[in-house]
């Protein structure tokens, strides 16, 4: 099939993909902030006007301050006026004038659907802060809640989000079984690499180098990676017969995850010198334990993985990427089929919910940084002039990232096709093993 006749299929798979994880998060910021009484105006998926669908509404009570007396009579004049007020114990008579308590506020959230889908939102009551802090006495706004409170509900969203993915590549790994790498025998040997130099094959068991036993595939890894043009004293099994070879690792010419013990990404990258070879991966099942256990430890790998393209500006065009970038993975995920789009919408939830998470406003984590310092005053609210300060810092930072995301995705997808003429990064051939060919037909 023509690519240009999938083209609807990536977009709709894309708008698909972001709907569901934007849904996620922001049922974060919902379910907490009805669970501590704030009223939410509307729920969307979607930006922009107008509203094209309203799929869903619902409607709750929010409880009035314990203190806040109201006459009945002039709660149906308030109702007359559009004000809806509910009293719990007993109908509302417009003939008793009196003073009551336990009152609550008739609230209705929408649900609904707006034409860009590139994010979403709840509308929380009271969001908005005033000069002269009328926002504190909102009936079920979110500034009359206490600072942990608000803090919570800004923290659910990005946390819903990367508990979704972890729940979604725990399925993942449930259904299709995990990879181990642990085996020190060959699987594929490049074409062009150290090893095929070296006569190695695909099957041989890697024994010892330089005389220390090798007894997984990341000890052949670890050994090599850090001495490029080294040589080293190879001992390997080769059909049941010993067999030894001098071999020197090739620096690699761009610059590649370093792996764990587990031969998993550690979210660290680098240049680093390798033999040309890749392990003999075996699929494995997991138990629900073990998958959940590994889906775990992505978020704390892309934690780490911001962190060191942070400490190496050099590398951060070649880890960042925007729009442009998503898009096109998704296209290779679709591509790859169905349980690639899960594990990459996985992977790129959790990526929004850490995202989210740093201290910049207008994100979670820089709002949620608003709420701490109010916690640490004791409850004081910040001066508008701070709130604003920060506000305009941070809503800066935000633009210079996107910004610049978009550069490298200019630059990535279009200029660098009509920029100086670069050659081409040589496609790795690897000669697979007979298991591994089997493997492969059978996936």
């Amino acid at each position: 099939m023509s690519p240009i006749l999938l083209y609807p299929l990536y977009a709709l798979v894309l708008v698909t993909v972001l709907s569901v994880l934007v849904a996620a998060h922001e049922y974060g910021h919902y379910i907490f902030a009805r669970l501590f009484g704030m009223g939410a105006e509307e729920f969307a998926i979607g930006m922009g006007k107008p509203r094209l669908i309203t799929w869903f509404r619902r409607t709750y009570t929010v409880p009035l301050p314990a203190d806040a007396p109201y006459r009945e009579g002039e709660m149906v004049e308030a109702s007359a006026a559009g004000m809806n007020f509910e009293k719990a114990d007993q109908p509302i008579r417009s003939e008793v004038v009196r003073t009551h308590k336990g009152l609550a506020l008739a609230e209705t959230t929408e649900f609904t659907i707006r034409p860009y889908p590139v994010g979403g939102f709840v509308r929380i009551k009271g969001m908005m802060p005033e000069e002269d802090g009328s926002e504190t006495k909102i009936p079920g706004g979110f500034y009359s809640k206490p600072p942990w409170q608000r803090f919570i509900v800004l923290l659910a969203g990005p946390a819903f989000s990367i508990l979704a993915g972890i729940f979604l590549l725990t399925g993942v790994l449930f259904t299709q079984g995990g990879i181990d790498s642990s085996e020190p025998t060959i699987g594929g040997v490049s074409r062009t690499g150290a090893a095929r130099q070296a006569s190695l094959r695909p099957d041989d068991k890697i024994l010892s180098i330089d005389g220390k036993p090798v007894r997984r595939f990341y000890d052949i890894v670890s050994a090599v990676r850090d001495s490029p043009g080294q040589k080293f004293l190879i001992e390997f099994d080769r059909a049941g017969v010993r067999k030894t070879t001098e071999v020197v690792p090739i620096m690699e010419s761009s610059a590649s995850f370093v792996l764990n013990e587990d031969m998993e990404p550690t979210g660290e990258r680098r240049l680093q010198a390798k033999l040309g070879i890749q392990p003999f991966d075996r699929r494995v099942k997991m138990s629900l334990a073990d998958s959940f256990g590994k889906a775990w430890r992505a978020p704390i790998t892309n934690v780490k993985a911001i962190y060191f393209t942070f400490k190496r500006p050099e590398q951060i065009k070649e880890n960042l990427g925007g729009p442009g970038s998503i898009a096109a993975t998704t296209a290779m995920a679709v591509d790859s089929g169905f349980v690639t789009v899960l594990t990459f919408a996985a992977m790129l939830s959790i990526s929004v919910g850490i995202f989210n998470l740093l201290p910049i406003f207008p994100l979670d984590g820089g709002q949620m940084m608003v709420a701490l310092a109010e916690m640490l005053r004791g409850g004081k609210r910040l001066s508008m002039r701070v709130q604003n300060m920060v506000g305009t810092l941070g809503f800066a930072l935000v633009v210079t990232l996107f910004v610049g995301v978009l550069l490298i995705d200019a630059n990535r997808f279009v200029f660098s096709r009509f920029g100086e003429a670069k050659p081409a990064e040589p496609k790795i051939e690897m000669e697979l093993s007979e298991k591994m060919k089997n493997m492969a037909k059978e996936d």
